[in-house]
């Protein structure tokens, strides 16, 4: 993993300021410069075929204005998800999430979002990476081979742990309050992720004193960044991760 001064630079998906999102250019970019935890998101086709896309719509990354749950995979395969940038070719149409399990097993550490709320998700999810071998809980978190599953939906991670009852969890949310600490221990969620600049020392020290770590997204600045480290936070998702490692190796 990438870690700085002991916190862990994860490339939001991938390399994503410097090419595509959520493709494996994107990805590999990533990869090749040392970043071993990468953040992607997955969401259901039609024929139920779960493919890595942010979001709902295909409009800004592919050009195609109609909604991904709308279309059956075949309708997509082909789209080139290249967004505003001056690049194409077919590295860049929109992965399947199994060729990423296939691709990228034992080489990162992947976080991925469940992105959409239909209720099938969770299961195909789990069902895929038991299939392809990424279930594995005694990895740490950041730890190459490992998976944390995230989303905003907290109903989605509740489906997800009834199915495994074992696999790490990361609740994203704007801030950290009391009642979302006391919903992750409810529901067994190892993580809480805030918004970086919402990030601080107290809420930080209040979900460790419940065993549930702390990481981080939305980082828009240098200074979302320095105050996600500050804050005692773990880690935090990057569009720039090579320029937030040389942020953080100034720090001490």
């Amino acid at each position: 993993m990438t870690e700085t001064n002991g916190f862990t630079i994860i490339a939001h998906r991938g390399f994503s300021e410097k090419l595509p999102e959520n493709t494996f250019p994107a990805f590999d970019l990533a990869i090749g410069l040392g970043f071993h935890n990468l953040e992607l998101d997955v969401q259901l086709t039609k024929d139920k075929i779960p493919v890595i896309i942010h979001d709902s719509n295909l409009l800004r990354t592919t050009g195609v204005n109609d909604l991904v749950s709308e279309r059956k995979y075949n309708q997509i395969k082909f789209l080139e998800a290249v967004n505003e940038f001056s690049v194409a070719g077919e590295e860049y149409r929109i992965p399947k999430l199994t060729d990423v399990l296939d691709r990228y097993k034992n080489e990162v550490h992947l976080h991925l979002e469940l992105k959409s709320g239909d209720q099938d998700l969770p299961e195909l999810v789990y069902r895929y990476l038991n299939d392809y071998g990424w279930l594995s809980r005694e990895k740490s978190l950041y730890e190459v081979g490992g998976i944390t599953i995230s989303s905003f939906r907290i109903e989605q991670l509740i489906r997800f742990e009834k199915i495994t009852n074992s696999e790490r969890t990361a609740w994203l949310v704007d801030r950290i309050t009391e009642n979302r600490v006391a919903s992750c221990a409810e529901h067994n969620i190892n993580l809480i992720c805030p918004i970086a600049k919402f990030a601080d020392s107290d809420s930080v020290d209040m979900a460790s004193e419940k065993q549930i770590e702390v990481r981080n997204w939305g980082v828009s600045s240098v200074d979302d960044l320095i105050n996600a480290y500050n804050s005692g936070s773990t880690g935090s998702t990057v569009d720039w991760p090579l320029k937030a490692k040389e942020v953080l190796a100034r720090m001490t």
